[in-house]
């Protein structure tokens, strides 16, 4: 991965940004576009939308998610410790002692989510994951009144665990989940338009908002631009961790290359064209069944506009929800060169329709 490309990432995925909050992500991403692109617009709710070659034909959508799973301020006690509600899919069981950003109107204010010490728990006891609103937040305050002058009911709140890299290639973030593919998708667009070659296509990459709350982003993003395909940059789960059966879940493996997922919503004609990409420029890929555990914004964007035929290619991923997600870079960058190379290689006037 080359060095701009990296400390973008880098900067992308420490940029709190949760589902409904994604501004700061979101300027850094058109930032990083403006380089690149042809033309670079954003929506009414902080969609953005890069467009490479707006004149081509077809009009090939890649799509991937800017926001961030989180918490908000749902109650602030008398005592001074605040409650909070989730943000996206977040594992209650995971919460209680991570350090946590309350981004408030005054500023940012830090807090922990606090644990009962261990000595002071009823022995023998079977101890229970906790829910939401059993956890707190503990920001040092001496009463409700002194944490109201500093937080409000709404404010949001982002995990603190930074990008860190293990080795060489293996990298560790609280929002791999999708800052990996919002990444990917523009520096798709960057490869394409640095190739040299001629584009057929118009390349509409597209940073989309609140995946985490319902696909929301996607489905305007579909509307906005009527895009004749679609491939959708996600992560996908890595199961070559203890305790994952792979009879159950499939067998992907960190450092194998990224997915492409079969049935459901991935077009049978779009997977076998990049399928075709993959073989003729020998980048590793591996094959999946669509997701049983849950979905994609390729879930909205296929069955928008009357059909679009749509794909998703996926980045392995290990710990997914967590604050600790790890991928290996050299997937994440295979994943981008590839839909750089499945856009370039796209005919003029080609569409993708079954035969039947």
């Amino acid at each position: 991965m080359r060095k701009e490309s990296l400390e973008f990432l880098k900067t992308l995925l420490t940029t709190p940004s949760p589902s409904g909050f994604e501004s700061p992500g979101q300027r850094i991403w058109c930032d990083y576009a403006r380089t690149c692109a042809d033309e670079v617009r954003t929506d009414a709710y902080g969609n953005a939308v890069a467009i490479l070659n707006p004149a081509g034909d077809p009009k090939i959508m890649l799509d991937g998610h800017i926001d961030e799973l989180g918490l908000m301020v749902k109650h602030i006690g008398d005592n001074g410790f605040i409650y909070f509600q989730q943000i996206g899919g977040v594992d209650a069981a995971l919460l209680r002692t991570k350090r946590v950003d309350i981004h408030s109107a005054r500023g940012v204010v830090r807090g922990v989510i606090g644990a009962t010490a261990i000595h002071l728990k009823e022995r023998g006891k079977d101890r229970k994951e906790p829910k939401i609103h059993e956890c707190w937040i503990d920001i040092g305050a001496k009463d409700g009144k002194a944490a109201r002058r500093r937080v409000a009911v709404g404010d949001p709140i982002a995990f603190v665990d930074d990008f860190e890299m293990l080795d060489g290639n293996v990298a560790v973030a609280r929002a791999f989940d999708d800052r990996a593919g919002a990444w990917a998708v523009i520096e798709a667009l960057r490869i394409a338009a640095a190739d040299g070659g001629k584009l057929n296509c118009a390349v509409y990459a597209c940073s989309s908002i609140q995946e985490e709350v319902g696909c929301v982003g996607a489905a305007m993003n579909t509307v906005n631009v009527k895009p004749d395909a679609a491939v959708v940059m996600e992560v996908t789960h890595a199961t070559d961790t203890p305790g994952i059966e792979a009879k159950r879940h499939g067998e992907i493996k960190l450092g194998d290359g990224p997915t492409v997922s079969i049935g459901r919503e991935n077009h049978p004609v779009l997977v076998k064209r990049i399928r075709d990409v993959a073989k003729k420029k020998k980048i590793k890929l591996q094959t999946e069944a669509f997701s049983l555990a849950g979905g994609t914004d390729a879930m909205v964007i296929h069955k928008a506009e009357g059909g679009v035929p749509s794909a998703v290619i996926g980045v392995p991923n290990r710990y997914m929800h967590t604050t600790v997600e790890m991928l290996d870079l050299r997937d994440l960058d295979r994943a981008a060169r590839l839909v750089a190379a499945f856009c370039l290689d796209v005919k003029k006037g080609e569409r993708f329709k079954v035969k039947v």
